[in-house]
């Protein structure tokens, strides 16, 4: 995944996902540094009320049968 922000973008790597304290908690690597997400269960709601658009969905579809990384 690539984060872009007006000063820097650099690659992002969730390395592990996990349920913690009604929390959302995804660890891994902002380019070279170690990182963690944090995501409350209202975020995650509008969140994935957000991703329920046809071309949201398609992309995921086609994601999930690609045989390409």
């Amino acid at each position: 995944m690539l984060v872009k922000t007006p000063a820097i973008k650099f690659g992002v790597a969730v390395r592990k996902v996990e349920a913690r304290d009604a929390m959302l908690v995804m660890s891994g690597v902002a380019g070279a540094m170690p990182c963690t997400i944090e995501i409350s269960g209202k975020e995650l709601l509008s969140l994935a009320g957000r991703m329920m658009r046809p071309a949201v969905l398609s992309l995921m579809l086609k994601a999930l049968f690609s045989k390409a990384d």
